[in-house]
């Protein structure tokens, strides 16, 4: 990414945000941060809310693997292109939503055990598991349905190749993430994941607890 394609970022972030909010997200992006994360998981014969997996008129899914290309990007996603194609390069799979023919959100999922070096971060994905993260959606979109859709293809997707567990990681911080996952029958499974960065160093602690952390909610609070 060029200097004047961030500096327009920082800009664009600053008019949205203001000058305080902009300056804490750069020092927990460059200087220090800490966050506490869970692991969630689904399991095939537990009761999810799938729904037939319909979308609306001009709204799309995209599975990427391998050589395939990348579908254009919106503004929010565009910057990330480099680190996408290694990570279809590494084998991992995408789906990407779409509106109108453009790539507003995305997820990534690891059929094998994943494992990522600069995090120092490690997940055994047994077979007839997957593993799925960077979860992303554009903020101009997260008014609407698009990550319900999302996540919902997502599962139907896993489902369909046939994986009895799928899981993933939820910052605690993030309770839109957690109560959609929620919503569709993903579970707490005693797994705490701290990440530690520290002016470019990242560690992953993990550890083990009973019960429930994230935000408790009756699944139906989340509209599909």
């Amino acid at each position: 990414m060029g200097l004047n394609t961030a500096l327009k970022r920082l800009s664009a972030r600053i008019a949205d945000r203001g000058l305080k909010s902009t300056l804490a997200k750069v020092w927990q992006d460059h200087v220090f941060r800490i966050t506490h994360s869970v692991m969630v998981e689904f399991r095939a014969e537990w009761q999810g809310v799938l729904g037939d997996g319909k979308l609306p008129d001009g709204v799309d899914c995209l599975r990427v693997v391998g050589d395939d290309p990348l579908p254009v990007l919106c503004d929010w996603l565009a910057h990330r292109a480099p680190a996408f194609r290694q990570m279809l390069r590494d084998g991992k799979h995408a789906l990407f939503i779409t509106r109108d023919g453009i790539a507003c959100g995305c997820v990534w999922i690891s059929l094998t055990s994943h494992q990522d070096r600069k995090a120092h971060e490690f997940y055994r994905v047994m077979p007839g598991e997957a593993y799925h993260y960077c979860w992303l959606l554009d903020p101009d979109q997260r008014n609407s349905r698009l990550g319900m859709l999302l996540c919902r293809y997502t599962m139907h997707y896993l489902c369909d190749l046939g994986i009895r567990r799928q899981f993933g990681i939820v910052d605690l911080t993030n309770a839109a993430s957690y109560l959609v996952q929620y919503y569709f029958g993903y579970r707490e499974c005693g797994q705490k994941v701290t990440h530690i960065y520290v002016l470019g160093t990242q560690w992953t602690i993990t550890s083990r607890y009973s019960g429930n952390l994230g935000p408790q909610r009756k699944s139906r609070t989340v509209a599909a």
